[in-house]
């Protein structure tokens, strides 16, 4: 597939993310009796999955700009999103503003400036009220062509995302395993965008309900908005946020991705913080990969496979093959993840 040039929009290719590893997990392979292995979405250049989802939608973006022009890039997000949202439009050479709540890390402000270039606003306590201003902001927008671009409720996002499942089936093949093979995919769920994308993403592949592998999204207590909407049949909103996942924060999951775990094969799991964090120093240790709670979430029903017991739910045999998106993390520091270390000593 040929590379972008010049205004990154001319060729096939999107430019703002790259083709991520799969690689086996021998540890947990070992503890499920089948194979495991890792998509490294931790190595995109944003730093998380979200460079595929929000690059594909500020690329579409620009392409149906009017000539001439670029348009300015809004998105409310102090964490993932807005690292990817910045990223994307400094590749594209589009302006971006970055609206954060109080409450980001002082490094996230400085990397969205300093590294991304983006315009920061920081406004009120917390992500809602951040996205209420970008909101007013497009409305008064009066310079050119302007995109607001969510952290994770559109389909040009979930369209993005579904390409990592392309990826996937191609490795699978390029390592000699059959596509048949794939059991699950374990994905940490704040909003449901990555969610939405992989059940999009699987159903091109695997378009027979019968033979399509089980999708196993994992929160955290304290942010477990989707689990919440399915156990009360409805959409429902968390009266607040306690879990550590700060990623994970979104009170309310997307519409589609609560339509979607209805309907697509679906094993729902909440995981601990603790667990979330003792997934991140596990996986630190192991293969040398630094991610944040949010991520550390999808793997702790495989790191602590003797409480959640992923083998007989999906039966998995040593032919079986599960995926974990090891989705990332632009919060996290050492400081922060030693300081996760101690909070949790007695249960690590």
């Amino acid at each position: 597939m040929p590379i972008s040039t010049g205004d990154g929009v001319s060729g096939d290719r999107d430019i703002t993310y790259i083709r991520t590893p799969l690689v086996y997990s021998q540890s947990l392979s070992k503890k499920t009796g089948s194979t495991v292995l890792l998509k490294l979405e931790v190595l995109q250049p944003s730093g998380s999955f979200k460079s595929r989802g929000i690059g594909h939608l500020v690329r579409q973006a620009l392409l149906n700009s009017p000539p001439g022009t670029k348009p300015h890039i809004f998105t409310s997000s102090g964490g993932n999103a807005g690292c990817a949202a910045a990223h994307a439009a400094q590749k594209y050479g589009c302006p971006c503003t970055v609206v954060v709540p109080s409450n980001v890390a002082p490094h996230m402000v400085t990397r969205l400036r300093d590294t991304y270039g983006a315009t920061v606003i920081v406004h009120g306590s917390m992500w809602s009220e951040a996205d209420r201003k970008v909101r007013q902001m497009i409305d008064e927008y009066r310079d050119g062509p302007a995109r607001y671009c969510p952290p994770f409720d559109d389909p040009l996002i979930w369209e993005g995302h579904s390409f990592m499942i392309d990826e996937v089936i191609e490795q699978l093949q390029e390592a000699g395993y059959d596509k048949s093979k794939l059991k699950a995919i374990s994905c940490s769920v704040g909003g449901g965008g990555l969610f939405c994308g992989l059940v999009a993403g699987l159903k091109r592949h695997y378009p027979s309900p019968g033979e399509q592998p089980v999708i196993i999204p994992v929160e955290t207590y304290g942010a477990e908005s989707l689990n919440a909407s399915l156990k009360a049949g409805q959409l429902v909103s968390l009266p607040a946020i306690s879990s550590i996942a700060s990623s994970l924060g979104a009170d309310r999951v997307a519409s589609e991705a609560f339509d979607a775990a209805k309907t697509y094969p679906t094993s729902p799991v909440v995981v601990t913080d603790a667990q979330a964090v003792g997934s991140c120093l596990k996986i630190l240790d192991e293969h040398r990969l630094f991610v944040e709670p949010a991520c550390g979430a999808a793997l702790a029903p495989w790191y602590y496979a003797d409480k959640y017991d992923l083998s007989s739910q999906l039966s998995l045999d040593p032919d079986s093959v599960s995926v974990i998106v090891v989705c990332g993390g632009s919060t996290v520091t050492i400081e922060s993840l030693l300081h996760y270390k101690n909070m949790f000593k007695d249960e690590l």
